[in-house]
Formats: structure tokens, C-alpha cells, sequence
């Protein structure tokens, strides 16, 4: 169910009393509104809204909006029932919910502010022009005429404003919802999902820079596919691809929540893991291996049997990242050089 414009403005009772005791607008104010409408709205409303019509498009602002006779002809009937019901059952919501209204259509058809107040102004005058001044109630009348307009007025500002803040707020929701989707996009690698590269690198760095715990060093981890481009050239590259995501997936589900993975390259991939000793890690390792290995990749019908070997190298310490990288490395390919399928850890 969707919110009036009250409630959309947050107009409960409360607030609509506040805004009425602003402008000085009680109960007494009834008859005088009555009277507004008996003796010089109705009588005159025509006029007035012909009147009004004729001074609009001297405005140049107001020249690209009164497009055509037909719409025109819709604006005046619009101005006409805005007339005859202007002030009538002032302090109820259904007044306000009207008035809240018209500024939200004129928001919506890109009428400007400034523009709105100088019509509101000038629609006044017109009203005023009507009141006989010699009559005992002239006074009464005219300062009615003032507070109500002033009301109208405030309940389109009121609309223009948090609309306009609104859109703002959208505006700048949508802005950084696309910032940290290109920030994702340009950290992660396009195929699998996990880091890319660069990204992962970076944070083997940012690890090796935080200050140290006693015997639970930061830890890098190089695993790589087995036999992986015999794959690719028995069944082609997208049957690879679709290894790929199938083994970085039991990759991701083998690691601790804090751990990190990217793709370091073509089928191999580098791990990190903070706060961890080599006991702990190689459980990791082994934990992996065993994740990709403990069934075949079944690709409707087509079942390859995938397997990992990773090389496990601890930080030693004030060691640089391309130096941890390099024992991982070289542990790497003793686990191949081993029969693959194994974990291999780098010499502390």
C-alpha cells in the first residue's frame, strides 16, 4: 500500500498543528474562509484564473511548460478547483494531503521554485484585487488571504525541498552503489570470482606490514591444477573455464572465514593466511587438496577427475612478499615434481 503524501512529508496531526499555529491559523479562521470563497473566489474565480493566464506566459521560464491550448486548457480547470477550495477545512490532512499534491505534480513537471513563489505572489494579488476595501471585513479578509497562501506555499516548498533532497540522496545511493561495483569488478578476476591478481598480491602486502604474532606468521600458499592443460586441449577452453570455477569454489568452501584467495594466473591460485603456524596451515592445505580431489568436476555428463598441488611457505621475519612468493613457489613445484597431488612446505 503506498504512503499519502502526509505521510511521505511526515504530516501527522502534530505537525500540521505546528505548521497552522506558525501562521497564526485557528478555528475562527473557518468563517472568514467561507467568506473568501462567498464573496470573492466564486464569484470571481474565472476571472481571476483568466487573469493569471494572461500574465503566465510573459514569463519566459513559463513559456516552455504551456506547450499547447490543450493543456492549458487543463491547467486552468486544475487552477479553478485549486481556487475554489482554497482555505476550505484549512487545518484537516485532507487539505494538506491537496496541497502537498499540487507541489509534488509541479515538481514532477520541472517548474522551478522561484517561479512557483512568484505565481503564488501573483495569484495573491489577483484574489486581493477583488476584496472591497471599504466593506468592514476588507482587513479580516486580506490578512486571511495573506496567512493562506503563505500556508500553500509552504506545503509546496516543503515537497520541493525533500524531494529534491530525496533525489539527491538516490542520486548519490546509486553513485557509490556503481563506485564499489567497479571497485569489485577491478579487484576480482572476471572468471571465478575470486581476487585477481593484483589484488591479492596487495594483500599478501598489506599482511607482511602488520606488526607481527608470536608463531603464527603470515602464510602464502601457491596451489596449482594438475595436468590442466591437457584438459583444456582434450576438451577444449570452455570445459577448462568450467574447471576453474568448479575447483575455485572448493577451494573458497576449504578455507577459514578470514583466509584469502585470488587467481594468481591461468590455473594457479595464491592463498593467505594470517595468524596462522605452519601446523595450522598445511591442515589448510591438505584441506584443499582434499576438497578438489574427493570427487570429479561433473559437467553434464562429463566427469574429470581434478587435483591440486600447493606449496606452503611462512613468513619469515621483515621477509618481502616476492621473496615469500618465491619459497611458495619453489615448494610448489617440488609438490609437482613429487607426483603432484601433494602439499609441499617451503624450508623456514
Amino acid at each position: 500500500m503506498s504512503l499519502t503524501y502526509c505521510e511521505k512529508f511526515g504530516f501527522d496531526d502534530n505537525k500540521i498543528a505546528e505548521r497552522l499555529q506558525w501562521l497564526e491559523l485557528s478555528v475562527a479562521d473557518h468563517a472568514t474562509a467561507q467568506q473568501l470563497q462567498q464573496d470573492i473566489i466564486q464569484p470571481h474565480a474565472e476571472a481571476i484564473v483568466a487573469t493569471f493566464y494572461q500574465w503566465l506566459p510573459t514569463l519566459e521560464e513559463a513559456q516552455t511548460l504551456l506547450v499547447d491550448d490543450e493543456l492549458v486548457a487543463r491547467l486552468k480547470q486544475t487552477q479553478s478547483r485549486y481556487l475554489l477550495s482554497l482555505g476550505i477545512v484549512f487545518d484537516q490532512a485532507d487539505y494538506f494531503e491537496s496541497r502537498l499534491r499540487v507541489g509534488q505534480a509541479h515538481v514532477w513537471v520541472g517548474l522551478s521554485l522561484s517561479l512557483y513563489q512568484c505565481a503564488y505572489r501573483y495569484l495573491g494579488d489577483l484574489i486581493l484585487q477583488h476584496i472591497d476595501y471599504r466593506h468592514h471585513d476588507a482587513r479580516k479578509l486580506t490578512t486571511f488571504v495573506y496567512k493562506i497562501i503563505a500556508l500553500d506555499m509552504s506545503l509546496a516548498i516543503e515537497t520541493y525541498h525533500l524531494t529534491h533532497v530525496r533525489t539527491l540522496e538516490e542520486s548519490l545511493d546509486r553513485s557509490q552503489r556503481q563506485q564499489k561495483s567497479l571497485r569489485m569488478d577491478a579487484a576480482t578476476d572476471s572468471l571465478t570470482g575470486l581476487a585477481n591478481r593484483k589484488t591479492i598480491i596487495d594483500e599478501l602486502e598489506r599482511a607482511l606490514q602488520q606488526p607481527p604474532q608470536a608463531h603464527h606468521p603470515v602464510v602464502a600458499i601457491m596451489a596449482d591444477i594438475d595436468h590442466f592443460k591437457t584438459v583444456n586441449d582434450t576438451h577444449g577452453h570452455l570445459v577448462g573455464d568450467k574447471v576453474l570455477i568448479e575447483v575455485s569454489n572448493r577451494i573458497r568452501s576449504a578455507l577459514r572465514n578470514f583466509d584469502e584467495v585470488g587467481r594468481y594466473g591461468g590455473e594457479e591460485f595464491l592463498l593467505v593466511l594470517n595468524g596462522a603456524n605452519l601446523t595450522t596451515s598445511k591442515n589448510v592445505a591438505e584441506r584443499i587438496r582434499e576438497h578438489v580431489s574427493s570427487q570429479p568436476v561433473n559437467l553434464q555428463g562429463l566427469e574429470i577427475q581434478a587435483s591440486i598441488s600447493l606449496g606452503v611457505a611462512a613468513a619469515r621475519p621483515g621477509e618481502t612478499a616476492d621473496s615469500v612468493l618465491a619459497r611458495a613457489d619453489r615448494a610448489l613445484y617440488a609438490a609437482k615434481a613429487a607426483g603432484r597431488n601433494c602439499v609441499i612446505i617451503a624450508d623456514a
